[in-house]
């Protein structure tokens, strides 16, 4: 199929014991498309993860990568297209120098020396790790090896890049710099992570498997904003939506000081909108009656503004959602007011 990076055509597994650990799956996955990969443990994701590049094969089904199929004969072509960052990094590095760990997949694609030393030195530039060129992966730290497992991964340039659980134990900052990176690249993408905050900043779909089947297919801000979805497969919602729930509640409640309120509503300034046919309502919270520009983090499609206040002109800018109000219209049936109201919503 054209334009597609990973199909998965009903697609079984079973251990040599006769345990069945993939049931039926099936999905594709387009060339450039950032997916989110989640269940609970034993859900069969790191089964899911070997069939991609063949260090395991279905037991019936079929999987192709870039219209190619997953079978034996194909495999040293499949696997320069997927690149596995596994969860232990230790599975991956091996060499004595962490050079010879970057250099280890281009110098196996047959590549000039020179071309090879440009690869290593842009990957390791790309997670941190410049000047560890003659340093050894045994003692580095484990995010560090971590990193430089990333970096092996990177130097032969795969199409199609799937991580077993990339933030784990990663300092916030080169957390940080791993979402920014992934966010920007233009590569195909498979999170496989119960770090749904990672989740919910770099992809746009989502996939849950749960029980060896897709249980949910859709885009991320739905079923990662899905309280109850989530927590009937042992999983919660993401910290940062978590911390939104309570610090709006607290809001709402009146459970603080004044000066608290204000304090933590213009940091917040957290808002869901409910969108339908007969477009939205919301409610404001605002403590100052001036026009003024907010600068957040990505929001859901449904939020609610809570507001103190009457009228009030204002703009947000986000990496994901840009949007103004002006005058605003809503009827309210238990306090018989209206609002006159407009809402514009560009999405970047």
């Amino acid at each position: 199929m054209k334009n597609t990076a990973i199909v998965v055509d009903n697609a079984f597994f079973s251990y040599p014991d006769g345990h069945e650990v993939l049931q039926g799956i099936s999905c594709n996955i387009k060339q450039g498309e950032k997916v989110a990969l989640i269940g609970p443990n034993g859900a069969g994701k790191s089964t899911f993860m070997s069939l991609l590049n063949g260090v395991s094969l279905p037991t019936s089904g079929a999987i192709h990568i870039a219209g190619m199929p997953v079978i034996k004969e194909n495999l040293t072509q499949i696997r320069r297209k997927v690149g596995i960052v596994f969860q232990d990094p230790d599975d991956q590095l091996f060499c004595p120098t962490a050079f010879d760990d970057v250099a280890f997949g281009p110098l196996n694609l047959g590549l000039p020396k020179d071309e090879i030393k440009h690869r290593v030195k842009e990957a390791l530039a790309t997670v941190g790790l410049e000047g560890f060129e003659e340093r050894s992966s045994f003692h580095l730290s484990f995010g560090e090896r971590k990193r430089l497992a990333l970096a092996s991964v990177l130097s032969y340039q795969p199409d199609i890049l799937v991580f077993d659980e990339p933030s784990t134990n990663m300092d916030p900052l080169n957390r940080r710099r791993l979402i920014e990176w992934l966010q920007q690249s233009d590569k195909t993408i498979l999170l496989c992570t119960h770090d749904l905050d990672i989740a919910l900043e770099v992809c746009s779909r989502c996939l849950m498997l749960s029980e060896g089947t897709f249980k949910e297919d859709g885009p991320a801000k739905e079923i990662l904003h899905n309280r109850q979805l989530l927590e009937q497969h042992n999983l919660e919602l993401p910290l940062a939506l978590m911390t939104h729930e309570l610090l709006t509640e607290k809001l709402r409640t009146g459970q603080m000081d004044e000066e608290h309120r204000e304090i933590i509503a213009s940091f917040l300034h957290a808002h869901r909108h409910s969108h339908g046919a007969e477009g939205h309502e919301h409610i404001h919270i605002h403590f100052h009656g001036h026009e003024h520009e907010h600068l957040h983090e990505n929001v859901a499609d449904n939020h609610f503004h809570s507001q103190q206040g009457e009228h009030h002109d204002h703009s947000h800018e986000s990496d994901f959602i840009q949007h103004s109000h002006g005058k605003h219209t809503h009827h309210d049936d238990d306090d018989g007011h209206t609002h006159d109201h407009s809402h514009n919503d560009d999405k970047k």
